[in-house]
């Protein structure tokens, strides 16, 4: 009686065994099914959003010719204040606004082949403002650095910031510096931020360092040429440090003491929208009437050029 009750249990037991083997292997097998099934998605997600991207950036607005987009843009954005007077606000809110605009405009140039992107932020003449609107615009370029790092990443955005730094609040000066180091190795738009900068103090400083390697015996004089004080200038952390385009909104006709060296053969294009209304169809007028111009840099005109040769 024992030895059947004994074979039953062992039946029982093989039975309940074989069973939980064939369900586990199924569960097992619909596991990596789907496993399998999630990365194929997730690969051709990406293939996707790789040939999208690389459609979106292949693609200019209509007219423009990719051979001749500027490699460097440099713009003077006016008007902030005026924008939000004209509509009844503070002209904080216009600061702010400026800086919305200048976030939309940084993808534009990644996608257009825009290398260099230059901003002139706020000048060694802004300092006379009222230090209310001073101590906003410090703080503003802190949140714009700080909220929009991942955006620089992500649209790998190199930034650096070109000026007197060393009279920036403390704590902004140590977020440039954050800020420009996470983004040194990126390759996409290189966003120069113009602060507490003048273009003749640029000068100044340049012949400054060079007279004291002169006094050090390090150069000659003669040595000194373009090259070498353009080794001297802010801008030579860009590899293309003379803007090809230079744009300045509101209708202002003037270049306000920046970039005098680099501007020398930059084509000046002036827009009358202001600053936080100046969006890609502004861009883009901008772009073509570059496009329509003929840059002689001192010589003469191409077609002149070929019937005399």
């Amino acid at each position: 009686m024992i030895n059947i009750l004994i074979f039953v249990v062992l039946v029982v037991v093989i039975i309940v065994a074989e069973k939980f083997r064939r369900s586990f292997t199924s569960l097992l097998f619909k596991s990596s099914s789907l496993s399998t099934i999630k990365r194929a998605e997730k690969s051709i997600s990406k293939v996707v959003s790789s040939d999208a991207k690389f459609l979106l950036e292949d693609k200019l607005p209509a007219g423009l010719s990719r051979e001749n987009i500027p490699k460097h843009v440099a713009v003077i954005m006016d008007g902030n204040r005026r924008w939000a007077k004209k509509k009844g606000l503070e002209p904080m809110l216009g600061h702010e606004a400026g800086a919305r605009s200048l976030v939309k405009l940084l993808p534009l140039c990644c996608n257009w082949g825009i290398k260099v992107l230059t901003v002139y932020a706020f000048s060694t003449e802004n300092w006379i403002r009222p230090r209310v609107e001073v101590d906003f615009l410090m703080k503003l370029f802190e949140k714009i650095l700080k909220e929009e790092l991942e955006f620089f990443m992500r649209q790998e955005v190199r930034v650096s910031v070109i000026g007197d730094s060393t009279k920036l609040p403390r704590s902004l000066q140590k977020l440039i510096t954050t800020v420009t180091e996470t983004t040194n190795r990126n390759s996409s738009c290189h966003l120069i931020m113009a602060v507490n900068y003048g273009g003749r103090t640029d000068i100044v400083q340049a012949c400054q360092n060079i007279s004291n390697k002169v006094k050090d015996g390090l150069i000659k004089p003669e040595d000194i040429d373009e090259s070498l004080i353009n080794h001297e200038l802010e801008t030579k952390c860009t590899e293309f440090p003379y803007p090809d385009l230079l744009i300045r909104t509101s209708g202002e006709l003037r270049l306000s003491n920046f970039l005098m060296w680099q501007l020398a053969y930059t084509e000046l294009y002036f827009d009358e929208s202001f600053w936080p209304d100046f969006g890609e169809k502004q861009f883009v007028q901008a772009l073509h009437s570059f496009q329509r111009r003929q840059r002689r840099f001192g010589g003469q005109d191409e077609d002149k050029l070929v019937c005399e040769s």
